[in-house]
């Protein structure tokens, strides 16, 4: 996916307005950390288009992050919860 499209998916998703001078750098630096690869996509009509893609590694680090989450909400509903029993 380029960046475009990615910024008008997490538009679509309810994300606040993001501009390309904060998406790119963060791109590259996920693609730093090989996190994400990129290919030219040339365009007959326009120039090209650099195609980002998660790489194995992202794959991973999105499932490990993906579960940190999850847990850290498990504990936060746990604490509402405990709060809400005590008067």
């Amino acid at each position: 996916m380029h960046g475009y499209a990615m910024l008008e998916v997490l538009s679509s998703r309810g994300f606040p307005k993001i501009k390309g001078g904060t998406l790119y750098p963060l791109l590259k630096r996920l693609e730093d950390q090989g996190l994400v690869g990129h290919e030219w996509q040339h365009d007959t009509a326009g120039p090209g288009r650099k195609q980002f893609t998660i790489t194995e590694h992202g794959r991973r680090e999105l499932a490990r992050a993906a579960n940190a989450w999850s847990q850290m909400d498990e504990v936060l509903k746990n604490f509402r919860a405990d709060r809400q029993e005590t008067p």
